[in-house]
């Protein structure tokens, strides 16, 4: 499962925000956008975790702050595997 991470400062590496997450997810990859704002990258991040665990620690992690600037986690919803994570009452198949 994937998410997005922004709200980073320029000097942020893949090594610095794989540390910075493992507290709170199995960081498997973190790859960093830095096209159009240098400064301000984002992180594309790889984890091994379930969707609900994703679900409710990007809540609880949602507008921290670091370093003065406000961290945003987002779930892209077009992932391959979101659906197959969710239990059939979780979700909506429409064919």
């Amino acid at each position: 499962m994937q998410i997005i991470l922004s709200g980073l400062h320029g000097d942020a590496t893949e090594s610095s925000v794989a540390e910075g997450l493992a507290p709170f997810f199995h960081v498997r990859k973190v790859e960093m956008i830095r096209e159009g704002a240098p400064d301000s990258p984002w992180a594309l991040i790889d984890l091994d975790d379930s969707y609900g665990k994703v679900w409710e620690v990007c809540n609880e992690l949602r507008g921290v702050f670091h370093r003065g600037k406000r961290l945003h986690f987002y779930i892209p919803l077009h992932q391959p595997d979101l659906c197959e994570a969710l239990a059939p009452h979780e979700r909506i198949d429409i064919r």
